[in-house]
């Protein structure tokens, strides 16, 4: 499952240094895991967006 990822950068021709891998495979797991957990959690606002406006919320 890990190594999916170094396989999918392979095939975008992504180089990653060897020091690299094992933070990466770690950080990539740890994405799987919550994926995992998305849709047993209830969201009760689902309807509600987030937008990053440049400089504040100045209407």
């Amino acid at each position: 499952m890990a190594e999916d990822i170094l396989k999918i950068l392979e095939s975008k021709n992504i180089v990653v240094p060897q020091h690299h891998i094992e933070p990466l495979l770690a950080q990539w797991q740890g994405y799987q895991q919550l994926k995992k957990n998305v849709d047993a959690v209830k969201h009760a606002d689902y309807d509600i967006g987030l937008t990053h406006i440049p400089g504040g919320d100045r209407a």
